[in-house]
């Protein structure tokens, strides 16, 4: 098995492959020169991305190159599917939460740094604008509401590392993980999938849940990392869209199964937005979705096709739903 890890789109990344083919090892790298790419055309921390200049053009039609236009057709599906709770045109709510650098310089700075951090007053702009999103599939130009700004970060890194997996697949059983979205492909020799724990947030040195997955993304989101202090209260990167500002929620972070990695990164953030009420009500009206909740009591509510897919539960695990 070959094995390549690195760093990319603000986190660890990784990935592996099941081959004797050497050429397997030049793929790994692809990989990661595919996740540099993704983050040059879409980091919204640097001034030269196609993403921050279609941000700086917004109110005028911007032709986007090849990443960013495919990943903007994504996101704004993605908007729909879920109803809006996923919400790409949240990037000027982040900033006004304080998320205006990358997540290593914003850990660095002051936590309760006035200058730096402004008021958490909702900022409306960014609920629903989504909608206002124009794409011309023929000129390939995207043209956003005035003061609107796209964050694609969440996303991306999903879409990448299914792309990413698509590199590897011609070489023998492949998984990516990038930062925690995991692009499942097919299984190791003689297993059923490759062994994957979910952590348990109130413990990181313990899991929570044993799996095993082929051909799936898996990912978990949630308010215990990506977040930081300002004028004494914690707050994190988890935009309510219809507040403008980070979501109130009782969940710790949500693990989801889908088909895709992308699809995994998005509900599992939608669930965490919605809060524990929302949430078991929504997954009751999407059986298919495969989903497990911690709670910041330490409560876990599971769906009945995430048990279909467990292997074990470990001692801390204590359902509730």
């Amino acid at each position: 098995m070959w094995t390549h890890t690195f760093h990319a789109m603000g986190c660890q990344m990784a990935a592996w492959v099941i081959s004797d083919d050497p050429r397997a090892q030049a793929a790994l790298i692809q990989v990661e020169q595919w996740m540099h790419r993704v983050e040059q055309a879409l980091s919204r921390f640097r001034p030269d991305s196609d993403l921050s200049r279609l941000n700086a053009a917004a109110g005028r039609p911007y032709r986007a190159g090849p990443i960013l236009w495919e990943v903007t057709q994504k996101a704004l599906a993605m908007a729909q599917a879920t109803q809006g709770l996923f919400d790409p045109a949240i990037g000027q709510a982040l900033i006004q939460a304080g998320y205006d650098r990358t997540f290593t310089e914003l850990a660095h700075s002051s936590h309760d740094d006035a200058q730096t951090f402004q008021a958490l007053e909702p900022s409306g702009a960014s609920s629903g604008a989504w909608q206002g999103v124009q794409l011309d599939p023929q000129e390939h130009t995207i043209l956003l509401p005035p003061h609107t700004r796209l964050d694609l970060g969440g996303i991306a890194k999903g879409w990448a590392a299914d792309q990413a997996l698509a590199l590897l697949r011609p070489w023998g059983p492949a998984l990516v993980d990038a930062g925690g979205d995991l692009a499942i492909g097919d299984p190791p020799p003689d297993q059923d999938g490759w062994p994957l724990a979910v952590m348990d947030p109130l413990d990181p040195e313990s899991d929570l849940v044993f799996l095993h997955l082929a051909n799936q993304g898996l990912a978990t989101s949630g308010t215990d990392h990506r977040r930081w202090r300002s004028r004494g209260r914690w707050h994190h990167h988890l935009i309510h869209p219809q507040q403008g500002r980070p979501a109130e929620t009782d969940i710790l972070t949500a693990t989801v199964i889908a088909e895709t990695a992308m699809e995994a990164d998005v509900w599992a953030s939608v669930l965490v937005i919605m809060g524990s009420a929302q949430a078991d009500q929504w997954l009751h009206q999407h059986p298919h979705l495969s989903a497990l909740l911690v709670q910041y009591d330490g409560n876990t509510l599971h769906t009945p096709a995430f048990s279909r897919q467990a292997v074990a539960y470990f001692p801390r695990y204590h359902p509730s739903g």
